[in-house]
């Protein structure tokens, strides 16, 4: 398989599950929220803030995109790997396997959008629970975190940044 299809997949995988995951997350943490601030406009800050933590896996995503497509020369220059040579196959096949990684551990916006809207309902009931359910949310977001560190020694060790 020619290079640029490794590479054009890692950074599509990256972004697309990742983004897909947190829009997920976000829509199930979204509607507790609608229903808390309907009970009480004074929910509306916190339950934003909670609804919110699932995005951060599509930032991930999103870094992950430009740093495939920076590595790679498509972002300001051309493709680096546009000989089908076995390094450029393998170094394209790092850049893959990067995106695949913080695309699948970005799957866990969705179970934090659970985790979030939990919390906001809590919160609804006890206002004290706030730091509580960030601290739950973010645990599931712990694996996100590993996959973009994971993706990043990957992408410079492996092809350099």
């Amino acid at each position: 398989m020619d290079p640029i299809v490794y590479v054009s997949l890692g950074a599509a995988l990256a972004a697309g599950l990742a983004g897909a995951a947190s829009a997920f997350g976000v829509g199930i943490a979204g509607a507790a929220a609608a229903g808390a601030v309907a009970e009480d406009e004074k929910n509306f800050k916190n339950a934003l803030i909670l609804e919110g933590l699932p995005m951060t896996q599509s930032i991930y995503g999103l870094i992950t995109l430009f740093l495939i497509l920076l590595s790679a020369g498509i972002i300001g220059g051309g493709f680096k790997f546009a000989k089908p040579n076995m390094d450029n196959i393998v170094k394209s096949a790092i850049l893959l396997g990067a995106g695949l990684t913080v695309g699948l551990t970005g799957l866990s916006a969705i179970p934090q959008g659970i985790i979030a809207g939990a919390s906001i309902g809590a919160v609804a009931k006890n206002p004290k629970t706030f730091t509580q359910g960030i601290i739950f949310a973010a645990m599931a977001e712990t694996m996100a975190i590993f996959g973009l560190v994971g993706a990043l020694i990957m992408i410079a060790t492996g092809v350099g940044l």
